[in-house]
């Protein structure tokens, strides 16, 4: 049987200091914590084996929370279990996220021999006023030698986190942050728009009206700043918030968006397999107590997640919908009919006809997808898509 195509995922939830932004499920910890966590989160990884026998890894990403937090002989152990329990497949990318802060010569060293061959720095901004208002602890300059190692040790892949709609920032502010990292020839770009989200600092704050954050205007202004640069430095748009050299797509999100399955690891960590999302527990004490060596079959799949959801017929096509349409190819009337038996253009008949009317929505062939403004809109289109 030739082998399916399947992602690992790996949840490092440990941070030397939670941002002012951020909702993810992560904290600060002890050693001792973190020993106790890889150890149950390796033992996770080798139960959890059975579940890709007919599949090809073509991807593995480590994410959190900060992973450069914790000691690499951690995150080497991780990755030495994986590679002794799963089809790994040629060219693998393998991913890790890393903060400028805690991303020292030595660790990059350390990822690098372990065969991680692409990395993420969470930047963010250049400008030390937002990066002190986000709560972040490293300087431009701290990334700047972390990237200089980053090359002279031998990656290729590198990725920045870029974020617009900060307190305070303007549109220029934003030019000059991506002209910087532009400037230096990464791979791969994200951009993502701040979104306050709930029991933040940032949240309290807005509650209280004491968030000074852009206008609507200067956010259309932050857009155009975006789409004009990254096509000046000859970036690929192939997602809403991702931009990447010719090549250089990330394969692991691309996956998230193209229906391919994945198993999330470690607190929190979500999955998707075989039609059902999987969510695991998300407590640390509780996950350090499970006892993943004593379930001996799948069918004990209910023991080890914290939350199951079958996606009924109409879930998925929703989902196939407004996940592919993220991607600035959009999706593809035919595969939609070779997985579900209908056509697709029966199924969203009347807001497709709507937006493609409106031109926010174009067809090319068999392909639908978000015109330039429609994807700037994206979210309060895609709502009508639900079934």
């Amino acid at each position: 049987m030739k082998n399916n195509y399947l992602e690992l995922y790996m949840h490092i939830p440990f941070c030397e200091k939670k941002c002012n932004y951020c909702d993810f499920l992560s904290f600060s910890s002890n050693e001792q914590t973190i020993e106790s966590y890889t150890k149950k989160i390796i033992e996770e990884i080798k139960y959890k084996k059975f579940l890709s026998k007919d599949y090809e890894i073509a991807s593995i990403y480590i994410g959190g929370g900060t992973p450069s937090s914790i000691p690499s002989l951690y995150i080497t152990n991780i990755l030495k279990t994986i590679y002794e329990n799963y089809n790994i497949k040629n060219n693998c990318e393998i991913s890790i996220e890393l903060n400028p802060h805690s991303s020292i010569y030595e660790k990059l060293k350390d990822y690098y021999e372990i065969g991680i061959n692409r990395i993420s720095f969470g930047v963010q901004s250049t400008n030390s006023d937002e990066l002190n208002l986000l709560g972040r602890l490293h300087t431009y300059n701290d990334f700047l030698k972390c990237y200089d190692d980053a090359i002279h040790i031998g990656f290729k892949n590198i990725n920045a986190d870029i974020m617009y709609g900060i307190p305070n920032q303007t549109s220029n502010s934003l030019k000059n942050t991506l002209k910087d990292i532009m400037k230096l020839k990464l791979k791969h770009i994200s951009i993502y728009n701040l979104i306050v989200e709930e029991k933040t600092p940032f949240y309290d704050l807005y509650k209280k009206n004491k968030l000074q954050l852009p206008c609507e205007d200067e956010i259309i202004k932050c857009d155009d700043i975006i789409n004009d640069l990254t096509n000046y430095y000859n970036y690929i748009k192939y997602e809403i918030s991702n931009f990447a050299k010719a090549g250089f797509i990330c394969i692991h999100n691309y996956g998230y968006w193209s229906d391919i399955p994945y198993i999330g690891f470690g607190l929190g960590a979500a999955s998707y397999f075989n039609n059902m999302r999987y969510k695991n527990i998300t407590d640390i004490n509780s996950y350090l107590l499970k006892e993943y060596n004593k379930y001996e079959t799948c069918e004990d799949i209910d023991k080890y997640y914290d939350e199951i959801k079958i996606l009924s017929r109409e879930d998925a096509m929703s989902e196939f919908f407004f996940l592919g349409m993220r991607k600035t190819s959009g999706i593809n009337a035919q595969q939609f009919f070779e997985k579900f038996n209908v056509n697709f253009e029966n199924i969203f008949e009347i807001p497709l006809k709507k937006y493609l009317n409106l031109s926010l929505i174009k067809k090319e062939n068999d392909n639908y997808f978000f015109s330039e403004r429609g994807m700037q809109i994206s979210n309060k289109i895609l709502s009508e898509f639900i079934l």
